[in-house]
């Protein structure tokens, strides 16, 4: 919630990569920068590079330290990176392409097998079973996507649009984007 206040903020002062550190609300850092075309280019990331220490990470060492799932050579137009407790799990979320996206590992439950998900379509990215569907939250659509990573295991990914309007990519994409890179970095 915090984090869409501030990017609700951020969007209002026209800082599309992130703003100045004065236009960005404190605990926020950005890891991508504007370039000429108006496009977020990477930086040098907040949270150190999965592949930069020693390749790929369980699904129990990212819920230990979640932002670590992405990393700059994914290059998914994050301008700002951030990380706290949600719900008593510790989770990441990024802004990107005029959403947010959560990350949230879920690591002794599959819940593309959970009951109370069955509604939702049923999808298979990069080889794993996912389940995709839209809930509202804070009078918007959210997309929700589960990806299962490994026996009772699963991640969760909501994507929320930052504002009404246009967006420059499908939520479903948005989604399907992050599940893959994140799904890269697993062993």
């Amino acid at each position: 919630m915090a984090l869409l206040v501030a990017l609700c903020a951020v969007s209002a002062c026209g800082a599309q990569g992130g703003g100045t550190s004065e236009e960005r609300p404190a605990g926020l850092t950005a890891s991508a920068t504007p370039s000429a075309t108006g496009t977020p280019a990477p930086t040098g990331s907040a949270s150190p590079s999965s592949t930069a220490v020693g390749g790929k990470l369980t699904l129990s060492e990212l819920a230990r330290n979640p932002c670590r799932a992405i990393d700059e050579e994914d290059r998914l137009g994050i301008v700002i990176n951030d990380s706290e407790p949600n719900n008593g799990r510790q989770s990441c979320r990024w802004a990107a392409y005029r959403y947010v996206v959560a990350f949230i590992p879920h690591t002794s439950t599959d819940l593309t097998k959970a009951a109370k998900y069955r509604h939702l379509t049923r999808k298979t990215i990069s080889g794993h079973r996912a389940m995709l569907g839209v809930s509202e939250a804070l009078d918007r659509k959210m997309y929700r996507l589960f990806v299962s990573a490994g026996k009772k295991q699963s991640f969760e990914l909501q994507v929320l649009p930052v504002n009404e309007g246009t967006q420059p990519v499908s939520p479903t994409t948005v989604a399907t984007r992050f599940a893959k890179a994140i799904l890269s970095h697993l062993r």
